[in-house]
């Protein structure tokens, strides 16, 4: 009877781990695929920036500016989350201090959620991470 219980008492810990670790990988995958998706935006938002300058004069857009002119999905100018991260772009236009005018673009998770954070800008226009606070240009790039 005891030897009944102990593999009674070994199966149900070893099933309570299974199933955490698993419930803990689905975690871990949606969280890869909302990082997904804002590397992915931050990449169309680089692209839509690139062709809008070209057809202004070298200046660059708001979000809405991109999405009116057909660069860019509605979705992302909407000030709505998307896929958990919320999308902050800043537009320096041109100048005579600043004839070429400028852009950057932060991706961070929205409040509460576990996630790295991306930015972008029109100097190098490749994506930096930081896993704990709000990315830069002196953050490392991702691969």
């Amino acid at each position: 009877m005891i030897r009944v219980l102990t593999i009674l008492a070994v199966t149900t810990s070893l099933v309570a781990t299974g199933c955490q670790n698993y419930t803990s990988g689905l975690q871990q995958s949606g969280d890869r695929v909302d990082e997904t998706v804002a590397i992915t935006a931050l990449r169309n938002i680089n692209s839509a920036q690139r062709m809008y300058s070209l057809s202004h004069e070298g200046n660059y857009g708001t979000l809405a500016q991109l999405s009116e002119a057909g660069y860019l999905d509605s979705r992302v100018r909407s000030g709505k989350p998307l896929r958990d991260y919320v999308f902050t772009l800043t537009v320096n236009p041109k100048s005579e201090s600043a004839p070429d005018g400028s852009y950057s673009c932060q991706a961070d998770p929205v409040a509460d959620r576990p996630g790295r954070h991306f930015y972008i800008d029109s100097i190098s226009g490749t994506i930096h991470v930081n896993p704990t606070e709000p990315a830069s240009a002196t953050d490392p790039i991702i691969e």
